[in-house]
Order: structure tokens, then sequence, then C-alpha cells
């Protein structure tokens, strides 16, 4: 998909009954202009989930790696070449 396409784009949806009605409820009491709106503050919600769940991800791996420093689970390279060597080791050996 180009960038223009993105930036506007029509998409053709099949609801359940109980899912439009629930829409039409949400815009006839005033929640949402439109059922477009609507649409757009539930998109707006799932990419602030998917966020916060790499966030959550992210802080996950950083803490076990905190705990693998303090347990003392880790290497120390005096140069970048040795680290180069260790890298280029470990790669081969998962082949």
């Amino acid at each position: 998909m180009t960038d223009e396409h993105l930036a506007h784009s029509t998409v053709q949806l099949e609801l359940e009954p109980d899912e439009s009605a629930f829409i039409e409820r949400q815009v006839s009491n005033g929640a949402y202009a439109s059922a477009e709106d609507m649409l757009r503050a539930g998109l707006r919600l799932l990419a602030q989930n998917e966020r916060r769940e790499r966030i959550a991800e992210l802080r996950s791996m950083i803490d076990e790696a905190d705990r693998s420093v303090q347990a003392g689970d880790f290497k120390e390279f005096s140069n970048s070449g040795d680290l180069t060597a260790f890298i280029v080791a470990e790669a081969k050996a998962r082949r």
C-alpha cells in the first residue's frame, strides 16, 4: 500500500447484529459523532494496547538481563575483536 492509500482508505465491514446495535447506541447517545469516529477510537485503543504490551515485554527482557548480570551470568570482552569473534562463533554453533 502506498502512503497516499494509507492516508485515506475506505473499508467495508460486515457486522453482527449486536455489534451494529452497539455502534448505533454509542452514536445515538452522543458518545461518538459517527460510526467512523467510534472505529477510529477503537483503533487508537488497540494501537495503545499493542504499545503497552511491547513496553511490558521489553521491561521483562531488561529485568531478565539484570537478573543474569546479578547472578554473574555474562561475558566480558576486552576489545571489539574478541566480541566479534564470540558473535561469529555463536552464530556458527547455531547453524
